[in-house]
């Protein structure tokens, strides 16, 4: 009996011995595999967001020493436009950028901006959204989300056949639009709203289906709407297109708190927000500057016209009130603030 007892306890010693170090508690912060999370976007692998997207996903997966990885779906491989918001509020994405052109019921008071007319530069929406970032976050806490950037695309401008010099020159014109807003917008100044894909919008303007089209010059350039409009309109529907990155909190609750301090370094490190506002203007800059080389010519109404066409649009604005009530109230009233009117 005594030798059965020295014979096991000499088969407990030698796991010990060999391998003691896995029977001892994990070290704090340790982890089996890296946390993975999926960035889904619209934007091409070329185009400015996705670069920059990528240069803070590779800074992440630094700053965790390898511990985190955010893969950038972009071209809409993962979801497509309209699913963006529904995919990162469900959580079947746990990081995605919340676009102002498919905003819906959900955060539509988010629009306050894009209201018609409400801004006239890129320096201007700049100003207003930075003043709103309270209101922002705090509308995107209600619907389960964690804001982390506010950014942008370029400003909304339309390509079209023929000129848009006059608030007269847009009756009856029909021009394709990519959401409720900007159908509004189109509507009250006496034009038609057509909602068609963007991938189909060259076709439509090459065989007439539309007269013209709302989007940045720096996504019609790429697409070659030069060869089928010759006119861009710097109406300035509005002055940008903001666009939010947002994580789904349940998911941002699951880090750990040196990773969640990782990716908030991340967009300090690449100075993620600063640059996308600037590429914003600078690529814009850079297409506007080859335009007259394709053969487009920019066009750019009267003050006075412009003016006319705020006024024409209010419609629009009320019925984003109606639809938004006191938290559309709310917004709107601290952006006026924000501009000074």
């Amino acid at each position: 009996m005594k030798m059965v007892r020295i014979v096991l306890a000499a088969l407990l010693v030698v796991p010990l011995v060999a391998g003691g170090a896995s029977l001892a508690p994990a070290p704090a912060g340790a982890q089996a595999k890296p946390v993975v999370w999926n960035l889904p976007h619209v934007a091409a692998p070329t185009y400015y967001h996705t670069i920059n997207l990528n240069a803070f996903a590779a800074k992440v997966k630094e700053l965790s020493k390898g511990r985190m990885e955010i893969r950038v779906h972009p071209a809409s491989s993962l979801y497509p436009g309209p699913e963006l918001i529904p995919a990162v509020v469900e959580g079947r994405a746990e990081i995605a950028p919340v676009l102002s052109a498919y905003l819906t019921d959900i955060l539509l008071e988010l629009g306050v901006l894009e209201l018609p007319f409400m801004t006239g530069s890129l320096d201007e929406h700049r100003k207003a959204a930075e003043a709103l970032r309270p209101f922002y976050a705090e509308a995107m806490a209600k619907k389960g989300l964690k804001l982390l950037t506010i950014h942008t695309w370029p400003s909304q401008q339309v390509f079209s056949a023929q000129p848009i010099r006059t608030t007269a020159d847009w009756k009856g014109k029909k021009i394709r639009v990519y959401g409720a807003e900007s159908a509004e917008i189109i509507r009250t100044l006496g034009g038609a709203p057509v909602s068609i894909p963007f991938g189909e919008v060259y076709t439509a303007l090459q065989r007439g289906t539309v007269d013209g089209a709302v989007t940045s010059a720096t996504n019609a350039e790429p697409m070659k709407f030069f060869e089928v409009s010759k006119y861009i309109n710097y109406w300035f529907l509005n002055g940008a297109s903001l666009e939010f990155l947002a994580v789904n909190q349940k998911a941002w609750d699951g880090l750990p708190r040196d990773i969640q301090q990782a990716v908030l370094d991340a967009f300090k490190a690449v100075r993620f927000e600063d640059k996308e506002w600037e590429d914003a203007k600078l690529w814009e800059a850079r297409v506007l500057k080859r335009f007259p080389e394709l053969g487009m010519t920019i066009v750019e109404p009267t003050k006075a016209e412009i003016e006319k066409a705020r006024t024409l649009s209010r419609p629009a604005w009320d019925s984003w009130k109606k639809r938004t009530g006191a938290s559309g109230a709310r917004a709107l009233e601290l952006a006026l603030k924000a501009l000074g009117r």
